[in-house]
């Protein structure tokens, strides 16, 4: 074992890390998670008459594996094991039932306060030695054996050993209640050969030698679900740990184990890990766990990573820096907060893929920030299969991996949602609620609803903001914005902003939101105004004391989910049959010019500066083409607002663009 002290406060001190490490920090974590996790083929659960009925809370597992001889070729996957589970009774019970999958697990005998036992259809089923009545512990020991199989959960091969469970494939290799709402303590002891390191959940209690054999005891005092249970081990793995010191507290240091397989190099990772270790836990609240760890595995794991609480397992070789952030942000947001049920797993992958841009923003500034949720939102609008982020019937019927992890909606646009909620908010109010989400002892280590969520952010918040995630998060799809505007003149210094708001998407409801109307004012200064969207088809009308000469609909393009379109109207209506369109706007080169005019025989434009001079004028036939298309150069023109008229014989059509060096 290699230990690295490297202390991260005010400045970063590295011993033993070298500047050629691999730097790659562009990939992407959401991406890599989402397909690794699609990939996996252990067949999801349904409910039904023979699933587990739970009126119980597990409180411990504790797990005596050997798994000494899937180490060695042929790399066999069966081992003996013994399940001591201790849970607390709710509801006066006579027995239990937990989820133990027939074809992976063969259950030789149940003991303690187990008496008798049936194992069919996938469901162990153990009767107790007495009525246990509402607040009782009671301990059950359960002897198996896991079998020889390839079932996608425990795994095998050149000298690796490791699990992968998520969302339900703990039942494959240890018997357990197997849903996200019920997180226990785990007690994990594994025979291994003497020349394998293994690794798991919370810390290393022992491990002594004895012969060839090391036997590893780990031990997780902080509640996890099973899918976030973990075993990573393989012979001659290279172990590293460091320390990250906290600035505000000298007396503590979070050691970080990075597990790497012969010839890698995870030096630059363990650099970059320090300062987003203070990074996260300045918005999020302390690191929740006794360790933080990572593991590279083999192709068996196929690409991506894999958050078990405080030991993240990822591809072979994959110490990349944006699949690590996304892994890292994780131990507060799926692993500390885990959800109630599958329909919340949004929160997990949302805020994991949010917190991929946020890491950005550390260093590249809010710009590197919107330009990783950009991409996030070209991710979902260019891939979107077309149903909500959440779906109630995934808390009783678990999903298909191909659905409940989809890239598009599960990390992208559920991490869109969380930008426009830090939009609606503004940041201060918004790292408030998320400190405090994340902080508040009603949910760390222990599982929420999205109810709970928005609840707890809404009286963060200062307002119930039912009204902004109901919405975004029960409809599938999205807005798409067909807006008009239009100016008019009051009198003298007197005018107004008309601007009519319309969602026209046939395949969702209405999508509410807080909307930012941009006005540049003819003498070149602007104002933004800001209007929360309620219904449908509504109209604000803004008055101003200068000429408004330009309006942009969510300029900053804060409303990353939609599609938009904006007209400009003349009292709020194109005039005549009409229609022009001025592209771009504001220019600086060239204006292109769109013209359509059904009934006239000619068409004349004229661009007009503010005095009134006339500085382009020309006339096409009606022949020429329809629709017509032509340039005006403006590069030659000074900086300002003008107006560029379409005259036919019947109408009259005027666009204000402003020219911009």
């Amino acid at each position: 074992m290699k230990a690295l002290t490297m202390v991260f406060g005010c400045a970063l001190l590295v011993a033993g890390i070298h500047a050629s490490a691999q730097t790659v920090t562009d990939a992407d974590g959401a991406q890599m998670c989402s397909h690794k996790k699609q990939l996996l083929v252990a067949a999801p659960a349904v409910a039904g008459p023979n699933s587990p009925r739970h009126s119980f809370d597990v409180l411990n597992y504790t797990l005596e594996m050997d798994i000494y001889r899937s180490f060695f070729s042929p790399y066999p996957k069966d081992f003996e094991a013994m399940n001591t589970v201790r849970f607390r009774v709710d509801t006066a019970l006579s027995a239990i039932d937990l989820d133990a999958v027939n074809s992976s697990l063969v259950v030789n005998s149940v003991g303690l306060s187990g008496s008798t036992y049936t194992h069919t259809n996938d469901i162990l089923h153990i009767v107790l030695d007495r009525i246990y009545e509402p607040g009782e512990v009671v301990d059950v020991s359960i002897a198996y054996a896991h079998n020889n199989v390839e079932d996608a959960a425990f795994y095998a091969g050149n000298g690796h050993v490791f699990t992968d469970n998520e969302p339900e494939g703990a039942r494959h290799w240890f018997p357990c209640w197997d849903k996200p709402s019920d997180k226990a303590t785990t007690d994990i002891t594994a025979r291994v050969p003497a020349s394998a390191r293994l690794g798991s959940n919370g810390l290393l209690a022992d491990s002594t030698i004895v012969g060839d054999t090391l036997i590893y005891h780990w031990i997780s005092r902080d509640p996890l679900p099973t899918y976030l249970a973990v075993l990573s081990s393989r012979t001659d793995y290279n172990l590293d740990i460091i320390y990250w010191q906290d600035p505000e507290n000298p007396d503590y240091q979070l050691p970080i184990r990075f597990y790497s397989n012969p010839g890698e190099d995870p030096s630059w990772i363990q650099q970059r890990i320090l300062p987003m270790v203070t990074h996260f836990s300045g918005a999020y609240g302390e690191f929740p766990f006794e360790k933080d760890g990572y593991a590279s595995l083999n192709s068996q794991f196929t690409w991506g990573g894999m958050e078990n609480q405080s030991l993240t397992s990822l591809c072979q070789n994959c110490w990349y820096e944006g699949l690590v952030s996304h892994e890292f942000a994780h131990q507060w947001f799926g692993d500390m907060i885990s959800p109630a049920t599958w329909s919340e797993i949004w929160l997990n992958e949302g805020f994991a893929t949010w917190s991929e841009a946020y890491w950005k923003e550390a260093e590249g500034g809010y710009s590197a920030y919107k330009s990783s949720i950009l991409n996030r939102a070209s991710n979902y609008l260019g891939n979107n299969p077309g149903w909500p982020i959440f779906n109630p019937d995934w808390a009783i019927n678990t999903p298909p991996n191909s659905i409940l992890f989809n890239t598009a909606i599960t990390y992208s646009k559920s991490a869109c949602v969380i930008h426009q909620l830090r939009y609606i908010l503004g940041d201060e109010k918004f790292f408030q609620a998320i400190h405090d989400y994340a902080t508040d002892t009603n949910y760390r280590y222990k599982s929420v609803k999205t109810v709970d969520f928005i609840d707890r952010i809404s009286e963060s918040a200062g307002e119930d903001l039912h009204w902004y995630l109901d919405s975004w998060l029960n409809q599938p799809n999205h807005p798409v914005y067909a807006n008009e505007y239009y100016f008019v003149q009051l009198a003298e210094n007197q005018w107004e902003v008309h601007f009519d708001t319309r969602q026209t998407q046939t395949n969702a409801g209405f999508f509410p939101m807080d909307l930012n109307i941009y006005v540049l004012f003819t003498d070149l200064t602007d104002t933004v105004y800001r209007v929360r969207n309620l219904v449908n088809n509504e109209s604000f009308v803004f008055t101003s004391d200068k000429e408004p000469g330009f309006l942009s609909f969510d300029n900053s393009n804060e409303i990353v989910l939609k599609q938009a379109s904006l007209i400009v109207g003349l009292n709020g209506q194109l005039i005549g049959d009409s229609q022009m369109k001025a592209i771009p706007n504001p220019a600086s080169n060239t204006v292109m010019v769109s013209a359509v005019c059904e009934s006239a025989s000619t068409l004349e434009f004229k661009l007009i500066n503010t005095t009134g001079v006339v500085v382009y004028t020309q006339a096409f036939s009606k022949q020429q083409a329809n629709p017509l298309q032509f340039n005006i150069d403006v590069g030659h023109l000074p900086s300002g607002m003008y107006t560029l008229i379409m005259q036919s014989n019947s109408s009259t059509v005027a666009r204000k663009i402003l020219v911009l060096h």
